[in-house]
Parts: structure tokens; sequence; C-alpha cells
């Protein structure tokens, strides 16, 4: 893919990655979210109501049956196969995937960080996919990030620590996408 242009996104469930990606999108890149093949998936196998969980568990499953890196094989299959040229991934969440997109030399990968409590408050004001309580959100948190789980489970910790950016999401979203803006200035354009 010459002279294409692909930034992924990782970092802690409610730490801000979907706003980051509708930021890059109204920037012109296409925007791919790594649980839209799981999400079909669910689909296919006749889940009525699509959990983080039934995601999670579909995502583990096929990394173990298809290798870590197959949400990054899908997704690069799909921007060759439509010619994006530039790509905002949403969601990575091992380092599988990381060493797929590692491989486009136009690969970025950014991090955004956020305090736990703050996260946990932004995921009560949004429409969730299941209703969360500070029971539920640190259950599928921890799971997200990695605790008790396999080398072809979820791995968000790792993956954070191997970003080429770190973007601190603790105030507003005006800070937020001014932060997100002179990411673009300094490393795309």
């Amino acid at each position: 893919m010459k002279s294409s242009i692909i930034i992924g996104l990782t970092g802690a469930f409610g730490s801000g990655k979907s706003t980051a990606a509708s930021f890059f999108e109204s920037k012109g890149f296409k925007r791919i979210t790594l649980s839209f093949f799981l999400e079909e998936e669910a689909t296919k196998r006749g889940y009525k109501k699509i959990t983080r969980e039934i995601l999670q568990d579909i995502g583990n499953e096929w990394r173990k049956k298809y290798g870590i890196g197959i949400l990054a094989r899908r997704t690069l299959e799909l921007l060759r196969k439509e010619k994006i040229g530039k790509a905002i991934i949403d969601g990575i969440r091992n380092i599988g995937e990381i060493e797929e997109f590692k491989k486009e030399k136009s690969f970025k990968l950014i991090t955004i960080v956020s305090d736990r409590k703050i996260r946990f408050a932004r995921l009560t004001k949004v429409e969730r996919r299941e209703s969360i309580t500070f029971d539920s959100f640190t259950k599928l948190d921890y799971r997200d990030l990695g605790i008790g789980e396999e080398k072809s489970g979820l791995q968000v910790a790792v993956c954070m620590a191997l970003a080429d950016v770190f973007i601190e999401n603790n105030g507003t979203e005006v800070e937020f996408k001014e932060k997100l803006e002179r990411f673009i200035e300094q490393k795309i354009l």
C-alpha cells in the first residue's frame, strides 16, 4: 500500500478511542473498527443482543484459531481491496495486530491515556451496548487490559506500551481534539 497513512488507536475501555476515530474521520480518514468483523460474526451466529463480552469471546476465539493478527490481516485486506489511502483503525487490542500493521511502513500507533475514574464516568453518560455498573466496568476493563488473558486474548495494556505516540485525555473533548490536531500537524502533513 504505497503512500498510504495508517493510524491505529489503542487504549483502555472508555479512554476516548471512538472520539479520536471520529476526529480522524472528519479529516478524511476511512474509519475501520476492528470489532466490526466480530460484530459480523456475532450476527452470523444469531446473537440478538451483541455485548462487549460476546465480542471479546469471539475475538479471543479467532486469535486462537486463525492467529493473533487475524483482525489486522482482515483490515489490511479491506484497505487493499477498497484502495483506501488514509485509514484510522479503532480498537487494537492484541500485539499480533500491531505486528501485522507494523509491516506497513506508514503505520503509527497512538495510545489514548485516561484516568480510570474519568473513563467510568464517561461510559455512564453515553449509550452503550449494555448497561454498565462499576463492577461490570471493572470486569470488562481488566479483561480488555489483559489481566488473566492468554497470548491469544486481549492485551490492551501491552499494546498501549508499544505505541509510537501517547495522547492524554483527561480534560475536555475540545482539549483532546486540539491534541489530536497537533498530532496531525506534526506527524502527517
